[in-house]
């Protein structure tokens, strides 16, 4: 017969290679969940945060240059100067 010590430390190894199985596969089923959704969302016509904040921050730069082109259009044109007057 083996020796009580060994039939424990055989356990711990079981158990620690359990955990080690359910945690491996709590990430795939977790994995899985998050390639669904955004499959599903891809599907349906959605983007995500990160497309849409980079679409707002190009809005707000396009906004702000209009707004100073706008700007440049309603100042007055300043009259050009005759280069030089002919002698």
């Amino acid at each position: 017969m083996k020796p009580r010590g060994n039939i424990i430390s055989d356990l711990a190894q079981m158990a620690n290679g359990a955990a080690s199985a359910l945690g491996t596969m709590r990430d795939d089923v977790q994995m899985m969940r998050q390639s669904r959704t955004e499959r599903s969302q891809a599907a349906s016509g959605m983007v995500t945060q990160e497309d849409f904040e980079a679409l707002m921050s190009r809005v707000d730069a396009l906004a702000a240059r209009i707004a100073s082109l706008e700007a440049q259009v309603k100042q007055p044109a300043k009259p050009k100067r005759a280069a030089a007057k002919k002698k």
